[in-house]
């Protein structure tokens, strides 16, 4: 009544004054917890329908990989244990030569309780036929194979370069995909992915070993974070930095395209190509945990990093220089320092070494040759000379060759005589 005569208290202000009673009332622990899930906000604008709590998403990027990966792996576990298991309790095994007379001659008599078998066959027929056809899809044999792995392999960089844009954005983000161009080229860009590794798992002998191949695991972090950053409209950069290893296979793509011949150069350019694959990868983990920061520290204990700097601490580090000026505050990214330590030291220590020795390492005598008049058997015994001098490697002084033995023999039987 008095607060209504007074007028300085609006109508409902009984509630309001019981919910700032309760809100004062309440454990001070929660302000704490507040302030410490706005440290963790992660950068939205109102158009963009996100969390407006702030919570962060990269647990269900990362479960999208690791559900499709074990989840492929049992599935696959299940069916050979389930298979080997109707082998051995049914019997079920049938001897080769029965096998290829059933396929030799199909029309054969056979017994009335055997009339189903013709559908298992054609089954495993046509099995096998779309095997083949994706085995031809994806080899490097035909015309159609060569251009199917250059084109994966050329995606694959993109993909790559469209990390190195996106580096410079935070972790995680709140994006549109329909106004995300570079969000939309990727997502085009994975689908290819998929579509190609379904082509790799049907022509696949061994699924078990298909599936731990590294070219796999490398679709699994990669292509199914991004259908999910579609389905929460945010983007997490994650394990994208996992495209590096790709460069791997750049030696067989240039010889796909008849670039490199010589044994030389196809070493020089595989030892260059796990080189730089090896030091880009890196460079993306210590960028993602020191951006991050630990998980179990509340991501309190990050640092803003560059992609490009993490690339010069990994260098700075292989090459035992260490300047001090980056290095990783994370616990993640200090762990992942030392054994990178041992295993960056030694390929820098053996790797670079060989690389060096194959860039400076000319062939003697090489180069272009031109025609010179004089006598054809000098010519020819001089070219020998030069021919046996770079096989053996050291010098023919006092060596002849066979047309000038045959001129001495020659000449002392005219003495004789």
């Amino acid at each position: 009544m008095l607060a209504e005569a007074g007028g300085t208290v609006p109508h409902g202000s009984d509630s309001s004054m019981r919910t700032s009673n309760i809100n004062n009332n309440r454990n001070p622990d929660s302000s704490i917890l507040i302030s410490k899930m706005v440290d963790v906000v992660i950068p939205f604008s109102s158009e963009v329908p996100c969390d407006n709590n702030g919570q962060r998403m990269w647990w269900a990027f990362l479960a999208s990989s690791m559900v499709t990966f074990f989840g492929g792996l049992f599935i696959i576990l299940l069916w050979r244990t389930l298979k080997y298991m109707w082998t051995v309790c049914c019997h079920c095994n049938v001897k080769p030569k029965e096998v290829q007379k059933v396929i030799n001659n199909p029309t054969a008599d056979k017994p009335k309780g055997d009339e189903k078998e013709g559908v298992p066959i054609s089954e495993v027929g046509w099995m096998t036929s779309v095997k083949d056809w994706a085995g031809v899809m994806i080899s490097a044999q035909t015309l159609t194979g060569r251009v199917l792995v250059v084109l994966v392999f050329a995606l694959s960089i993109g993909a790559l370069g469209i990390y190195f844009i996106d580096s410079s954005d935070p972790i995680e983000s709140c994006q549109h995909f329909y106004e995300d161009f570079t969000l939309q080229i990727d997502m085009a860009f994975n689908v290819f992915f998929l579509l190609y590794f379904g082509l790799r798992f049907i022509a696949a002998n061994d699924k078990l070993w298909f599936w731990l191949e590294v070219n796999s695991v490398v679709d699994f972090f990669t292509v199914p974070p991004v259908f999910v950053s579609v389905y929460l409209n945010r983007s997490w950069l994650g394990l994208r930095f996992l495209r590096a290893l790709r460069l791997i296979q750049f030696s067989e793509i240039l010889q796909f395209l008849n670039i490199l011949k010589t044994s030389n150069s196809i070493k020089l350019v595989n030892l260059c190509s796990i080189f730089i694959s090896t030091w880009l990868t890196a460079a993306g983990f210590i960028h993602l945990v020191e951006n991050s920061g630990d998980p179990w520290e509340n991501f309190q204990n990050s640092q803003p990093l560059s992609y490009w700097e993490c690339v010069y601490l990994l260098m700075v580090t292989m090459s035992t220089v260490g300047y001090g000026d980056v290095y990783a505050k994370t616990t993640l990214g200090r762990l992942f320092m030392v054994f990178f330590i041992l295993g960056g030291l030694a390929m820098f220590a053996s790797y670079v070494p060989e690389i060096i020795e194959l860039i400076g390492n000319r062939k003697k005598y090489g180069g272009s040759y031109s025609a010179v008049n004089g006598r054809k058997p000098c010519l020819l015994a001089t070219c020998q000379k030069l021919l046996l001098s770079s096989l053996i490697g050291r010098n023919t002084e006092g060596v002849i060759t066979r047309h000038e033995a045959e001129s001495k023999f020659k000449s002392r039987q005219g003495v004789v005589v």
